[in-house]
């Protein structure tokens, strides 16, 4: 299964448990006229925005065997340093784990 198709189960498990889910896009895209569109997030920032029972989840979504890069695991640093809780997610069970306990 592909990180997109793993991402977009997520996204919908979600929605069927009235759980709010937000994909976040990261990156620069060179636009048809020469000119770069950067979408603001920096870079590292995870997959998907969870808000769940007065909590945000910062989801990386990965394949079975994919692995974070060196800037996004310094971005899972910095968010859990502060007391936020990230997570890598490689399937929609991940996610109920990391809601539910």
């Amino acid at each position: 299964m592909r990180e997109h198709d793993i991402q977009n189960s997520i996204r919908l498990w979600c929605g069927e448990h009235d759980i709010l889910c937000f994909r976040c896009n990261v990156g620069k895209v060179k636009m048809e006229d020469g000119r770069w569109f950067d979408t603001g997030l920096p870079s590292g920032f995870p997959d998907l925005i969870i808000l769940f029972n007065h909590t945000i989840y910062f989801c990386e979504v990965k394949t079975r065997k994919g692995r974070q890069r060196e800037y996004q695991i310094n971005f899972m640093n910095q968010i859990r340093e502060r007391g936020y809780i990230y997570f890598v997610a490689r399937s929609v069970q991940d996610v109920e784990k990391a809601l539910y306990g």
